[in-house]
């Protein structure tokens, strides 16, 4: 499996909305009702095992870490927050895990035209501003038209029941930080977001973790991050506090993401690994090179990335 590449940019650095101690506890319960019940998503592509053995090239989870990589490099051009990739893949998944979306997993060039839409919605919602479909259309390099994703956006939404607004891993990691210890001091706790938000961004593209509560993905993730700190920068007794917190209020025990831990770990690993495959944050990237050729004409009809591209 292809891994995937992140390049870090001076978005990571983005405020996020402050949140009230007080209200916390109420909130995370409010959120963490939402992921086991309107918002569940359970693993499509083992549910539909056999559906995807009758097909020639079904969707698998290369496919993801593919979209993952396009939408990516979409909110990294166009300056928009990272967490919107998290956003348009949550609507990605539980279209999949809906009857329409069944159609999605037999074919790729469908699904790419999906997870394309699901971004494109995530990004009329969740940002300032909103891109065109005809820029969505010159970005598909001629695999789609306008009008395809106008009547895909509204299939997925009526299968989301336009239900557009549930918990990220990250929404979480940013209320379970406004329960560190007052003694903890805020550069800490932005290291430990920042590392812990690197994690979720990974997480994003990893098909094993799609049937995983947001909750425990986040819980996972600040564990890692409170595990690299220097004891010098938070103590033991504060990392032993907020633990307690941390399991009080996520309703899971510190061993019951121990595995999730692993994963997230092992995926960060990897990516150092394959760290010279990673472009130059100075160098244009494809997608710079398509947005500021949109107005020529295109002699390929090749998708944007390569889901639909023939395996070599």
């Amino acid at each position: 499996m292809p891994a995937l590449v992140l390049t870090p940019t001076p978005l990571e650095d983005a405020l996020l909305t402050l949140v009230d101690p007080i209200e916390v506890t109420d909130r995370l319960k409010v959120m963490r009702q939402q992921e086991s019940g309107t918002y569940r998503v359970f693993d499509y592509l083992k549910k539909h095992g056999e559906l995807l053995k009758r097909v020639n090239k079904p969707i698998d989870e290369d496919c993801r870490v593919k979209m993952c990589e396009w939408c990516y490099q979409v909110v990294d051009f166009c300056k928009f927050r990272r967490e919107t990739v998290s956003i348009g893949m949550s609507y990605l998944d539980r279209y999949l895990c809906s009857r329409p979306g069944r159609s999605a997993l037999a074919n790729r060039k469908e699904y790419q035209l999906t997870a394309m839409t699901a971004l494109y919605i995530a990004i009329k919602i969740h940002e300032p501003l909103e891109m065109e479909t005809a820029l969505l259309a010159d970005l598909s390099r001629g695999c789609y038209e306008e009008m395809e994703f106008v009547h895909k956006e509204e299939e997925l939404l009526q299968a989301l029941k336009w239900r557009v607004g549930g918990p990220t891993a990250l929404g979480f990691i940013q209320h379970y930080l406004a329960l560190l210890p007052d003694t903890v001091h805020p550069a800490v706790a932005e290291a430990m977001m920042d590392y812990a938000r690197y994690q979720t961004e990974l997480a994003i593209s990893e098909h094993s973790l799609v049937d995983i509560h947001p909750s425990e993905i986040g819980l996972a993730a600040l564990l890692n991050a409170m595990e690299g700190m220097d004891v010098s920068l938070l103590s033991p007794k504060a990392q032993a506090k907020f633990v307690r917190t941390l399991e009080k209020v996520s309703g899971c025990q510190v061993e019951d993401v121990a595995v999730i831990q692993s994963t997230l770990s092992m995926l960060l690993c990897n990516l150092v690994k394959n760290d010279d495959q990673v472009l130059d944050a100075c160098e244009e990237t494809d997608l710079e090179r398509e947005y500021q050729t949109r107005s020529s004409p295109s002699k390929h009809r090749q998708s944007p990335v390569s889901v639909t591209r023939k395996q070599q």
